[in-house]
C-alpha cells in the first residue's frame, strides 16, 4: 500500500474530529476514505459508539478503539477528542479532499505496478502490450472518477431531484430518439444511465436499424457515438451515404460507368458538406475495443462537446474484449462486463445501445419450411440470444428485428416470394415500463439501407397518383 502523505493524515484527523464532535455527519463518511488501518479502526469505533448510544467521551472512544487494536496509540485519540476547530461548513471540503487523495493513491499503485511490470519485460508480446495499455487506461479512469457523494436520500431529497425532471417534462424537454421506431416502442426515451439491446439473426436488419437511428440522431444534433466493431469504416460510411442520398449501395461500391459515377461522387461530396458541420458525432471501427478504452473515448467526447449526455451505439457489443476474454466461463464474463457497462452509463450519464447476434439453432428447421406460414418458426425470442440471462438482466429494453422476406428468399422458391414486400418487424422482447410484445412494422429497402414508415410510402403513392 502506498504510504500516505502528511497532508492526507492531517485531513483524516480533521474528519475524525468532526465525526466525533458532530456524529450527525457520520452517514456522509465511509471507511475507505481513510488511508491507514489505525484511522479506519478509530472511525469504526466512533460509529460503534453511536450505534450503541454510548456517550461520546475520550475514554469511551479509546476503550472502543482498543477492542479493535490492542496496541492502539492514545495520541490520535487525544487529538480527535479535543474541542474541534473545523467549522461545520468544512466537512464537504474535507471529504472532497480525501476522495482526491484516495484517487491519487489508487492511481499511484496502478502506475507503480505498471512500471514494475515494464522493468521485468525483455521482449514485448501482444499480450504484454495489451496489459500495459489496459493499466494506463485504468489509471486514467481512476483519476477521472467523479467525487460526487451519492448519499442516501430521505423522501424530501428524493422528491427534490424528481421535481426537476417533472418540470423538464412540463416544458417538453424530454430527449427523444428522433427515430419513429424507437420513439414508438420506448416512450420514455433514451434516458441517461440506462442500457438497451437490439438483437436478431444475421441479415435481419439490426445493423440497418441502428444505422438509421444514427442518421436520425445526426439530423437532430443529438450527441452520439457509433462503434462499428464488425464492419469497416469505409463500408459503414458507404452504407450511411447510400441511406442519406438514396443511391443504391452497389452503385457506390461497384461503379459501372465512369461518367455516371461522377454524379454519385458529387452527391456524396454535397452530403459531406452537411455532415462535417456536426461536431456532436464520433465514429470508431476499433475491433479490439475494451470497456476501459470505451470509458476514455466517452470522457474525451464529453469534454469536446461540453456536455455529458450522449447516445452510444455499439455494433456488435459481444465483440468488446471484456466479453470474450474467458471462454471457459462466458456467461460469468458477460455478466461482469454488463455490470461494468451499467455502472459506466450511470457514472457518465450516457445511454448505451448494444447490438447482439442470435444463435442459429432455429435454422436447423429449414427443411420443414413448406410455405410462408412456416416462416413464423424463425420469429425471434429471448431464448435465442446467446447467454441471454447475462445480457438481458441489466438492460432496460430489448428489441428484436425480423424480416420474413429474408427467410423466404433463403428457403422458398422464387415464384412464391415475387410479390412479397420486404417488411422489417421490430418487436419488444423486454421493457421495464411499457407494453411487452408491441411491434412496429416498416418498409425495408436493402439497396439503400433505408427503413421507411408505411405512411411515407402511401404519401408518395398519393403524390404520384395526383
Amino acid at each position: 500500500m502506498t504510504k500516505p502523505h502528511q497532508a492526507d493524515l492531517l485531513a483524516e484527523q480533521r474528519l475524525l474530529q468532526t465525526a466525533f464532535h458532530q456524529p450527525e455527519f457520520l452517514e456522509q463518511i465511509t471507511e475507505d476514505l481513510f488511508s491507514t488501518r489505525s484511522n479506519q479502526n478509530i472511525f469504526n469505533s466512533i460509529v460503534q459508539l453511536k450505534d450503541n448510544n454510548i456517550a461520546f467521551t475520550r475514554d469511551a472512544l479509546f476503550q472502543q478503539y482498543l477492542t479493535r487494536d490492542l496496541d492502539g496509540n492514545s495520541t490520535t485519540i487525544d487529538i480527535i477528542s479535543k474541542p474541534q476547530n473545523a467549522k461545520l461548513s468544512t466537512i464537504d471540503d474535507i471529504i472532497s479532499q480525501l476522495k482526491d487523495f484516495k484517487k491519487r493513491r489508487e492511481t499511484t499503485i496502478i502506475l507503480e505496478n505498471t512500471l514494475k511490470e515494464l522493468g521485468q519485460l525483455s521482449k514485448f508480446t501482444e499480450s504484454d502490450i495489451e496489459k500495459i495499455k489496459d493499466n494506463l487506461v485504468q489509471a486514467e479512469i481512476t483519476i477521472s472518477k467523479t467525487t460526487e457523494n451519492k448519499k442516501i436520500l430521505n423522501m424530501t431529497e428524493w422528491f427534490n431531484g424528481y421535481e426537476v425532471e417533472l418540470n423538464k417534462r412540463k416544458e417538453g424537454k424530454k430527449t427523444p430518439f428522433n427515430n419513429f421506431i424507437f420513439d414508438s416502442l420506448m416512450p420514455d426515451g433514451p434516458r441517461a444511465g440506462e442500457i438497451g439491446l437490439i438483437v436478431s439473426s444475421s441479415g435481419s436488419g439490426k445493423s440497418t436499424l441502428c444505422l438509421n437511428l444514427i442518421s436520425d440522431l445526426i439530423d437532430a444534433q443529438i450527441p452520439c457515438m457509433y462503434f462499428s466493431l464488425e464492419m469497416s469504416s469505409t463500408a459503414t460510411l458507404d452504407r450511411l451515404c447510400s441511406k442519406r442520398i438514396g443511391i443504391p449501395y452497389q452503385e457506390i461500391v461497384n461503379p459501372k460507368e465512369q461518367n455516371e459515377f461522377e454524379a454519385v461522387i458529387n452527391a456524396i461530396k454535397q452530403e459531406k458538406e452537411k455532415l462535417i458541420l456536426n461536431n456532436k458525432f464520433r465514429f470508431s471501427e476499433d475491433a479490439s475495443l475494451s470497456l476501459s478504452e470505451l470509458y476514455r473515448h466517452i470522457k474525451k467526447f464529453q469534454a469536446d462537446i461540453g456536455d455529458n449526455y450522449c447516445i452510444i451505439v455499439i455494433d456488435l457489443l459481444s465483440m468488446v474484449t471484456d466479453f470474450c476474454k474467458n471462454a471457459s466461463n462466458m456467461a460469468q464474463q458477460i455478466e461482469i462486463g454488463v455490470n461494468k457497462l451499467s455502472a459506466m452509463s450511470k457514472e457518465l450519464g450516457v445511454h448505451f445501445i448494444g447490438v447482439l447476434q442470435y444463435n442459429r439453432n432455429t435454422e436447423a428447421d429449414a427443411g420443414k419450411i413448406r410455405d410462408k406460414q412456416d416462416l413464423n418458426k424463425f420469429r425471434p425470442n429471448r431464448a435465442q440470444i446467446k447467454n441471454s440471462g447475462a445480457w438481458v438482466e441489466r438492460s432496460r429494453y430489448v428489441f428484436s428485428t425480423f424480416r420474413p422476406k429474408m427467410y423466404a428468399s433463403m428457403f422458398l422458391e422464387e415464384d412464391e416470394i415475387v410479390d412479397m414486400i420486404d417488411i422489417i418487424e421490430t418487436s419488444v422482447l423486454k421493457i421495464n415500463n411499457g407494453p411487452l410484445g408491441k411491434r412496429v412494422d416498416a418498409l425495408f429497402d436493402g439497396p439503400t439501407f433505408s427503413i421507411t414508415p408505411f405512411e411515407d410510402l402511401k404519401e408518395n403513392e398519393d403524390k404520384d397518383d395526383a
